[in-house]
């Protein structure tokens, strides 16, 4: 039984890794729809990475240089507000470390978006399938 509590306090006092610092730090920042345009080259085509049932995925570099994932809502789907919001409410509620972790979010009326940890080997379905 102690062996478990002194491991418990042992992986709790771990330092995090010099990323997941960096990505906390833009967490704490707003980013804003501008922000998103400059960190994408306006949301290129270069920049696609994926695409999902609710809108396309970009690859993105904010000013500190982290590489982040932007998902892109597309508002003509009626779903696509409710995916948002919940998305918003269960991933940024989650941790996991096999889920990728919402960093923040951007919304205004005519623009929802999710800033997500980018992953640099790529989807996981292509690993399943």
């Amino acid at each position: 039984m102690t062996f478990v509590l002194q491991w418990i306090r042992y992986r709790k006092g771990k330092s995090v890794p010099q990323q997941a610092d960096l990505l906390s730090t833009i967490a704490r920042e707003r980013i804003s729809y501008y922000e998103l345009l400059r960190a994408t080259n306006a949301l290129s085509e270069r920049n696609l990475i994926g695409s999902g049932s609710f809108g396309p995925v970009y690859k993105g570099i904010v000013r500190s240089g982290t590489a982040i994932a932007v998902k892109v809502f597309n508002l003509q789907l009626d779903e696509a507000f409710k995916s948002f919001d919940t998305e918003c409410e269960v991933l940024c509620s989650l941790r996991h470390r096999n889920l990728v972790k919402v960093i923040t979010s951007c919304s205004n009326l005519d623009f929802k978006a999710l800033v997500l940890e980018y992953m640099s080997n790529g989807s996981l379905e292509k690993y399943l399938y």
